[in-house]
């Protein structure tokens, strides 16, 4: 909701806590929320946890995920400024779904639920913004289970830098490893590095330690045919 971020984020007054410290309610404009700093590493919630609200991401990057057997983690989804986490499951005021922990250094700003549940009879707006997000939700969530199910690995990559360089905005390090990444796109690590190699000896993409960067966009979008 890059919209209400904006309305949200023209406050003065805040104040950047740890998010093991109290933090400070804000109230600006029409909407209350809470800004919090999320050191690099830390939960911003936990699977089972009862949902008391959502987040959205002003600055840094949040990962989400669940645990599989064996310890295995799958990554659903990076979430990059402007973005909101947890909205689904706050709104049908359950428990949230999968773990959530900051890749760096991250400020979000936290709506309560019963802020949450004002907003979306008070304000018509705020309602829209909701449907599109949830509904933005639901086709991603679809759109991954296709491509997991019958798309090669080098479709799913393609897919996924394609992605990552809209979100990223101009950032220059990729806040996650390469584990993450094959956590994303559902295999291996090996078959990441493999497939990446891949890609750059072709001249589509270029590797840095904490670096990828498109060369041919056109080559990684017609893998998507």
């Amino acid at each position: 909701m890059i919209m209400k971020a904006a309305r949200i984020e023209s406050t003065n007054n805040s104040v950047f806590t740890n998010v093991r410290e109290p933090e400070e309610s804000i109230q600006s404009g029409a909407i209350g929320f809470t800004r919090k700093r999320i050191q690099k590493n830390n939960e911003l919630f936990s699977q089972g946890e009862p949902a008391k609200g959502f987040f959205i991401v002003e600055k840094g990057s949040i990962r989400s995920y669940r645990t599989g057997s064996g310890g295995r983690q799958q990554t659903f989804k990076i979430y990059t400024p402007g973005t909101w986490v947890g909205i689904r499951d706050a709104a049908l005021g359950g428990t949230y779904l999968h773990h959530a922990i900051a890749l760096v250094d991250s400020t979000v700003l936290f709506i309560e639920e019963k802020e949450l549940r004002r907003l979306l009879v008070t304000d018509p707006e705020f309602q829209n913004s909701v449907f599109k997000e949830v509904t933005k939700e639901c086709v991603e969530a679809e759109n991954k289970i296709y491509s997991l199910g019958t798309r090669q690995v080098h479709a799913k990559l393609s897919e996924f830098l394609l992605q990552l360089a809209d979100s990223m905005d101009g950032e220059e390090e990729l806040p996650f490893t390469r584990e993450v990444m094959a956590s994303v796109i559902g295999v291996t690590t090996e078959t990441l590095v493999r497939a990446l190699t891949d890609f750059k000896s072709r001249g589509w993409i270029d590797i840095g330690k904490k670096r990828i960067s498109i060369k041919n966009e056109l080559a990684l979008r017609k893998l998507l045919d």
